[in-house]
């Protein structure tokens, strides 16, 4: 970014009210990544970055309650990994310096320690710090701050920091970590699971893109998940170095349009009653102070498996063994290191690539039968209830058993027109192949809570029971 050429080449203007042309923008992504150093943890709270040049400056990314990192995460054993913060507009102008603004609170742990200490950073003045190095006159797209953790040193309750411009090429699908946005749905346009959407959020608007493996649920666990322009979401996934898309692993739909409380995520290290450690990895509103965290459930939290599907307790604990991965939303007590779920989900593996690559996800569905195909092992459905994907409620749905499909109180020789019928497999289009059907209860006595046989008769979760 030495002229203002490298930054706005290629880039189209615009007209103002007044007829005078505007400046020449650029959509510009900007990652973060590190140099690894002697702490095993650094967590700092990212709340701007932008380009700094002598008469203008531009926002990269903004966040009032900024974004949460562990910066030493972004290295392993040497190779880095990125993490995409924002999208911003570049205008034609000359910029030298990315300035990033950061909370003054940061908590290291040291290489081999379990418990960290909060610090603030030396030179900072108020509740913020300004982090700044000079641009990347190679290049501006994507823009990477490089935290050299090899530079920083903790001392007397303070830390000094370095950080400078990191190498944009080397960012890739491969190479990225999925990281949590958030914002308002706009201009959503194609047909499920296939979608596009504007998101809104912080002042900055981000283009995601779901796919048939992307994870739609809503936040409350509750069937029928609907994505409408101005809801209010969560999105986990990567962004796309070349198109700057997000492209989504996961979209939590906030129903009542909720503030989003705090959130962690990472993997089980050990597992209670009604109870587990977690090695935290992601984190959200929160500032951890040590390198696991106890999660706490009650009879009111939530649970889903990996595709988003509401589970009880019970199945979650079964299937949430060491090792897997768990996200969890609710809120934190730093005293205690206790984080008490208002809802937990299993996540698929999100640590690189965006919404693809896991193939085709389950989901459940349930309905009266429609016509039976019995010479083909098939039939048609109305979808009344859904989990785990985008479908539309009152549609027809084709249903196809192979000879690994379970069949619980129900044969497709005798199946009639009007049994309303729960299943559970995989969908391709408008198809269905399913691993189980059964006559249960629907999904909307199927919620999660705490509790365990709730007094239906369960053919398609025997584990209930």
């Amino acid at each position: 970014m030495a002229a203002a050429a490298a930054v706005a080449a290629g880039c189209g203007g615009g007209g103002s009210a007044g007829g005078t042309a505007a400046p020449a923008t650029k959509r510009v992504g900007f990652f973060v990544s590190s140099t690894a150093g002697t702490f095993s943890h650094v967590w700092v709270n990212i709340k701007q970055a932008a380009l700094i040049g002598p008469t203008a400056k531009a926002t990269l990314f903004t966040s009032a309650a900024g974004k949460t990192i562990d910066l030493a995460s972004l290295n392993q054993s040497g190779t880095k990994l990125f993490a995409a913060l924002g999208v911003g507009s570049v205008p034609q102008a000359n910029f030298s310096t990315v300035q990033i603004t950061v909370d003054n609170s940061v908590t290291v742990i040291p290489q081999g320690a379990t418990q960290g200490t909060k610090n603030t950073f030396a030179g900072a003045t108020g509740s913020t710090k300004t982090i700044s190095f000079s641009a990347n006159s190679a290049g501006t797209t994507p823009i990477v701050a490089n935290f050299d953790l090899s530079k920083w040193s903790a001392s007397a309750g303070q830390v000094s920091a370095s950080c400078g411009s990191g190498d944009g090429s080397q960012v890739g699908s491969n190479s990225e970590t999925a990281q949590d946005f958030d914002g308002a749905v706009g201009n959503l346009a194609g047909t499920a699971p296939s979608l596009t959407f504007d998101l809104t959020g912080d002042g900055m608007t981000t283009h995601v893109i779901t796919d048939a493996n992307t994870v739609i649920a809503n936040s409350d666990g509750s069937p029928n998940p609907v994505l409408a322009n101005n809801s209010r979401v969560d999105v986990i996934g990567t962004v796309d170095p070349a198109t700057l898309a997000l492209l989504a692993t996961t979209v939590t739909i906030r129903v009542g349009n909720t503030v989003q409380p705090n959130r962690v995520s990472g993997t089980i290290a050990s597992t209670g009653t009604g109870t587990f450690i977690l090695n935290i990895d992601d984190c959200h509103g929160m500032l951890p102070n040590a390198t696991t965290v106890n999660v706490a459930t009650t009879a009111t939290t939530t649970f889903q498996d990996g595709n988003g599907i509401t589970v009880t307790a019970a199945q979650f604990f079964t299937a949430a063994v060491v090792g897997t991965r768990v996200s969890a939303q609710g809120t934190f007590d730093q005293a205690s290191n206790t984080f008490t779920a208002t809802s937990l989900s299993i996540r698929q593996d999100d640590h690189g690539g965006g919404g693809g690559g896991h193939g085709n996800r389950g989901l459940e569905v349930d309905g009266p039968v429609v016509t039976v195909d019995a010479a083909n092992n098939a039939f048609t459905m109305t979808i009344q209830h859904f989990e785990g994907a985008l479908l539309t409620q009152g549609s027809t749905l084709t249903v196809v058993t192979t000879a690994s499909t379970q069949l619980s109180g129900v044969t497709l020789a005798t199946l009639q027109a009007g049994t309303v019928l729960e299943v559970k497999g995989a969908i391709s289009g408008t198809t269905l192949t399913a691993t189980e059907i059964s006559t249960g209860d629907d999904m909307g006595d199927d919620g999660g809570g705490h509790g365990g046989d709730d007094g239906h008769d369960d053919l398609l979760h025997p584990k209930r029971k």
